[in-house]
């Protein structure tokens, strides 16, 4: 997949197939991977494995990510003890305000941009242009592993599940290996969702309405599966 093909220009449901949730399951070993931080240095997953590890996925046009910030950032302060890691991945809903990237440079400036709008708390990994690791942990929009650290995963869910991960995280320093991985989507507030989408764009919130109907569609197929 080239990078004009993973940072699409115009969201369509088509870009996605929730139904397959690629990358390590639980109870199986992590893939490292890097990735650039917000000043622009290399780092690896695997340099955070001296704690495990709670890594999610997002950007500041995802509505699903903007819907669990304020959570997520309660509970890197509850659990001190664990790196909670944001993966900076592609705009969800690019428009004519906040482009799909073209390079590095945009990417990492967008991901500065989640202090701005969803005061964001966690250290920012910036996936690479291609979305190397992105792709490789199951290319979902919003969704959270969790590693021990002796790099195996713990727990994963294919959107971002605050309970789900509430459970792991109060037995993280168990064996404990949670195998269900699809969840049902917890919606975001029509609120959240129309000013997330806004940051894009007007278009970008036309599109998504445009293909609601068929992302319905999509959403009612994994629930059979969870």
């Amino acid at each position: 997949m080239s990078d004009t093909e993973y940072n699409y220009q115009h969201f369509n449901p088509r870009d996605y197939n929730f139904t397959i949730f690629n990358g390590p399951k639980a109870g199986e070993k992590y893939i490292d991977f890097s990735a650039t931080t917000l000043e622009g240095k290399e780092v690896f997953l695997s340099d955070y494995l001296d704690k495990p590890i709670v890594l999610d996925t997002g950007s500041i046009t995802c509505p699903m990510y903007a819907n669990t910030t304020i959570e997520m950032n309660k509970l890197q302060k509850e659990y001190p003890n664990v790196h909670f890691l944001l993966l900076y991945i592609r705009e969800a809903h690019p428009g004519g305000k906040t482009q799909s990237v073209k390079t590095m440079e945009e990417k990492i400036s967008h991901a500065k941009l989640t202090d701005k709008y969803y005061n964001e708390q966690r250290e920012i990994l910036i996936d690479s242009l291609d979305g190397n690791a992105h792709n490789l942990y199951g290319s979902m929009p919003n969704m959270t592993y969790v590693i021990g650290t002796d790099g195996v995963v713990k727990f994963r869910a294919n959107w971002t599940n605050i309970d789900a991960l509430k459970a792991i995280l109060e037995k993280i320093d168990t064996d404990i290996i949670e195998k269900q991985d699809f969840y049902d989507i917890v919606k975001p507030r029509p609120w959240i969702a129309i000013r997330t989408l806004l940051i894009g764009g007007v278009s970008a919130m036309i599109e998504f309405f445009m293909g609601l109907p068929q992302l319905m569609r999509q959403h009612k197929e994994v629930k059979s599966k969870s």
